[in-house]
C-alpha cells in the first residue's frame, strides 16, 4: 500500500482521505504526527505527508520486528521491506549504513538512495529498540527537498517509542511556563591546519558549554563558558525571555539573543529538547545547519 501513497513528481495522492492528528500508534510503536502534516494509517505502518507547489515529503513509521542483535542484519531486513516496496527501487544499499547522532528517541542506523529512475529520494532509518526495531522512512523527489525539511524528520525519528513506552506530541507553539528551569546547549569543533605541502602545522578547538536558567516570571540569567580557537572564554548575562511571533528573545542587559521557535519535545530520557533557528529569513534557513537544540534535564 506504501507504493500507492507514494509520490511521484508528475502525480500525488489527491484523492485520498486524511486526518491530521499529534499521535499515533501502528501495533506496539508509538509516533508523532508534526502539525500540518496530513496523516493515513496503512496496513502495518503510519503515513505522513506534506505538500507545498511541486515538492512533497512522505514520512511512514512501521510495526516493529525482532532484532536479530546486529543492527547492519537488521537494517538490511528493513530495507527490502520497506525500499523495495517503493517504486523503482532495485538495489542494496552498496555500504554499511550510517550511525545516527544525537538522537532525541532511539539509537539506529540510516541510509540514502535514489529510485532508479531519479525521480524519488529515499532515506531508511531502522531504530534499535531493545529486543525489537522500527523502520522509519522519507521521501521526496530528491535530496535537497529532503533535506530542507530535516528537523521535522528528526521530530519524527525522536518520537518513535515502543510500549511499554508512549509517544508524546511533539509542541510547536510556546509559553513562558513551557521554557521554566535550566537549558543547557554546547558546540565543539576541531579544525586542523596544513601547509602547502601537506604538513601539519596546528589545531584550532573550540568547545563550549551555555545556558539559560529561566524562572515562571520569565527572567533568566545566562552563563557561557569554555574553549574558543584554543583560548579560555566567558560571559554571563541575566534578563527576561520575549515570546512574540513565532521569535524566541533573550533580551539581557549585555546581550540580545533572538531566535526562531522551531519544536518542543520530550527525550526518551525524559528531558526536554528545544528546537530554535536563528532569527534570519527563512528562506535563508539550512535546516541541517542552522537548527540549534537546547536541553533541559528531566525532573527528578
Amino acid at each position: 500500500m506504501l507504493r500507492a501513497l507514494c509520490f511521484t513528481t508528475t502525480s500525488v495522492f489527491l484523492s485520498l482521505a486524511f486526518a491530521s492528528a499529534q499521535v499515533q500508534t501502528v501495533g506496539d510503536v508509538s509516533f508523532a504526527v508534526p502539525d500540518g502534516w496530513q496523516y493515513q494509517r496503512g496496513p502495518d505502518f503510519g503515513a505522513m505527508t506534506l505538500k507545498t507547489d511541486n515538492r512533497f515529503w512522505l514520512a511512514a513509521v512501521y510495526s516493529a520486528m525482532p532484532s536479530s542483535g546486529d543492527p547492519n542484519a537488521d537494517f538490511k531486513t528493513a530495507w527490502k521491506r520497506v525500499v523495495f516496496s517503493l517504486p523503482d527501487y532495485r538495489k542494496m544499499p552498496g555500504y554499511d549504513p550510517y550511525n545516527t547522532s544525537k538522537m532525541i528517541g532511539y539509537s539506529g542506523k540510516y541510509y540514502d538512495a535514489s529510485s532508479a529512475t531519479n525521480t524519488s529520494y529515499t532515506r531508511l532509518y531502522v531504530l534499535e529498540a531493545g529486543k525489537a526495531f522500527v523502520p522509519v522512512s522519507f521521501t521526496s523527489p530528491n535530496r535537497n527537498v529532503l533535506d530542507s525539511m530535516s528537523h521535522n524528520e528528526r521530530a519524527i525519528v525522536g518520537s518513535v517509542r515502543v510500549v511499554p513506552r508512549k509517544a508524546s506530541p511533539i509542541k510547536f507553539s510556546l509559553t513562558v511556563s513551557d521554557l521554566e528551569g535550566y537549558w543547557t546547549g554546547g558546540i565543539v569543533t576541531s579544525t586542523d591546519y596544513y601547509n602547502s605541502s601537506g604538513q601539519y602545522q596546528s589545531n584550532s578547538l573550540t568547545a563550549v558549554n551555555y545556558g539559560y536558567s529561566i524562572a515562571s516570571n520569565g527572567t533568566f540569567t545566562y552563563k557561557f563558558g569554555g574553549l574558543m580557537n584554543n583560548r579560555p572564554t566567558s560571559d554571563d548575562d541575566s534578563g527576561v525571555v520575549e515570546l512574540e511571533g513565532g521569535f524566541v528573545t533573550f533580551k539581557g542587559h549585555r546581550h540580545v539573543h533572538r531566535y526562531r521557535f522551531v519544536n518542543l519535545q520530550e527525550a526518551l530520557d525524559g528531558s526536554t529538547v528545544l528546537a530554535l533557528w536563528p532569527s534570519i529569513d527563512l528562506s535563508q534557513i539550512d535546516s541541517n545547519r542552522d537548527t540549534e537544540y537546547f536541553t533541559r534535564p528531566a525532573k527528578k
